[in-house]
């Protein structure tokens, strides 16, 4: 029997009436082989929803799925499909492997080898958004939620906070195999939230913390969540962002009746009767006429309920494979939750719910975890990041305290560093790729290792370790030039004093203070990649004082 699905974008009931955009984007491919009585389908399913509005996020969820579909088509089509030895052809010796893969045999289509696929397609994208956003001067970003079925088998991979959810017919059982990469999640898993409803309007509901793309610079890999899961005749697998369940666009009315009731459970029922739950989406998938009009029906009663968000779905099933077991199988790493209301942003959100004010998205670096400021609904409009949000903390190197912070002007990821953590370009070569690695034009001057953060004597410094030097602002936008004695010694061997140009002695290294600006790159370049140190996390978390609008303060000359 053949694979069915069927997909669908829609702008959203909120969006259509304010004349905006629709950011999301699907991409499928679905091919099958039949043989005797052998099916052998393989479905690729690609899901985005794009962050940073118009000419922005669509255009980095339509990269990012399209990238993705094609890199697994190429790598996965033939292995999927065209082994003879998978239709039991009696007579047919395969030819002996000529190439090894990951699990010792040539052509296999391992699990190993689809969460490989998965990863190198998305890296793949997220090196594609970046390409965009240098060109661009923005920051687009989006989530991905990828499925490679075959065998009955789903594979699957996502960033952010879009979903895969697994619909089982005979046991009336919703699962979600994903786990949204949000900032209430993480509140509630450090138990500063114990209360799971207010998690649903919780003033950084609307937050994620990875997504890929988010910055022109971050690092070429994607922190990717992987998961497999059997699939049986009687499953409907559905592939969504979140505008399906973030349908309702008041939370603040609710949140507010919440922290004012005496009646908490009475507003936690009115709060779950505003969602979009997964009892219902179950109900109204299986009750309509085919995968088409289950989509249809589902795009209409989001829209009923406010339809917050742009819309994406898919659903796709595999009337081939085996029945359910007698007994529910567990399929996803986490418990199922009842659908939540979530908005895509990168965290923390800059404005309520309901508003379209919002900031701009942000980093990602060593160790890609993305957050910042983007809100889909805001077309692009920005603000100055609060005070005091959740912005995501990434480790940058290991090693014993004290540790310090840098964060990258525009953006919100803070690096938590300890002494002897690099700063450069990043390279194919993880081995010598530096602790915060920047993605930049191969003219680009900087060194894969340009710059070490050192702790000595109780102070921080920046020590340059390239050959170009790393420069420094100091008072009234004055910049130090600092200059290894490497790279001295080079550039006079080529006729060239860096002392005399820099009028005065040159320095390898700059002690740090709270706010001090530092770069790789000649501060007189247009929006050169700059850098600010803090002698504390919690420092950098209080960082609005600094003004990184336009990449640091204007130039004005150099002195050492």
């Amino acid at each position: 029997m053949t694979m069915e699905y069927a997909s669908t974008i829609d702008i959203g009931a909120r969006k259509q009436r304010r004349d905006g955009i629709n950011e999301d984007a699907i991409a499928t491919a679905v091919f099958e082989n039949h043989h005797r009585q052998t099916d052998r389908p393989v479905g690729i399913f690609v899901l985005g929803d794009g962050v940073g509005g118009e000419a922005c996020g669509d255009v980095a969820a339509f990269l990012a799925t399209t990238v993705v579909r094609k890199r697994l088509t190429d790598e996965l089509l033939g292995p999927g499909t065209d082994l003879p030895e998978a239709f039991e052809i009696d007579s047919y010796e395969p030819t002996p492997p000529t190439v090894d893969t990951a699990d010792g045999s040539a052509g296999s289509i391992s699990e190993e080898r689809i969460r490989a696929a998965i990863q190198d397609g998305i890296d793949a994208a997220q090196q594609h958004v970046q390409e965009f956003a240098r060109t661009i001067g923005g920051r687009p970003a989006t989530t991905l939620v990828v499925g490679v079925y075959v065998d009955g088998i789903l594979h699957y991979g996502w960033v952010g906070d879009s979903r895969i959810y697994v619909i089982n017919e005979r046991h009336e059982e919703t699962r979600q195999l994903t786990r949204d990469h949000a900032v209430t999640n993480d509140l509630l898993e450090r138990g500063e939230i114990d209360d799971e409803v207010y998690a649903r309007i919780h003033p950084d509901a609307t937050a994620i913390t990875n997504a890929v793309g988010g910055s022109a610079h971050g690092q070429p890999s994607v922190d990717v969540e992987f998961g497999t899961a059997e699939i049986y005749r009687d499953d409907i697998v559905l592939f969504t962002s979140d505008g399906l369940i973030d349908a309702f666009p008041d939370n603040r009315s609710l949140r507010q009746a919440y922290q004012q009731a005496s009646d908490v459970d009475a507003v936690r029922e009115e709060i779950r009767e505003s969602l979009v739950t997964e009892d219902e989406i179950r109900e109204i998938v299986l009750e309509a006429e085919d995968l088409h009009d289950a989509v249809e029906r589902l795009v209409s009663f989001a829209n009923e309920r406010g339809g917050k968000d742009n819309l994406s779905i898919t659903l796709a099933r595999d009337p081939g494979t085996t029945p359910s077991p007698d007994t529910p199988p567990f399929r996803g790493e986490i418990d199922s939750r009842e659908l939540t209301d979530r908005e895509t942003v990168i965290e923390p959100a800059g404005s309520d719910d309901g508003t379209d004010a919002t900031a701009e998205p942000d980093s990602a670096n060593t160790e890609r975890e993305s957050d910042g400021t983007v809100d889909s609904d805001s077309d692009g409009s920005s603000a100055a990041p609060r005070e005091g949000g959740t912005a995501k903390v990434v480790s940058a190197g290991e090693g014993e305290p004290p540790s310090a912070a840098v964060t990258i002007a525009g953006d919100e990821t803070i690096f938590e560093v300890v002494d002897g953590v690099t700063i450069g370009r990043t390279t194919d070569d993880r081995e010598h790729t530096p602790n915060i690695g920047l993605v930049v034009d191969e003219d680009d001057p900087v060194e894969s290792n340009h710059a070490r953060l050192e702790f000595d004597d109780g102070d921080w410094h920046v020590r340059d370790i390239s050959a170009v030097g790393t420069f420094v602002e100091e008072t009234d936008g004055q910049w130090a030039v600092l200059l290894s004695s490497e790279g001295a010694a080079l550039h006079r061997e080529h006729g060239f004093d860096p002392t005399a140009a820099a009028e005065g002695e040159l320095s390898e290294t700059s002690r740090l203070r709270d706010g001090t600006a530092f770069t790789l790159e000649d501060p007189r370049k247009e929006n050169p990649i700059t850098f600010r140190f803090f002698s504390s996390v919690d420092h950098a978390r209080n960082r609005t004082r600094w003004s990184d609008s336009t990449g640091g303060r204007p130039f004005s000359g150099f002195r050492t």
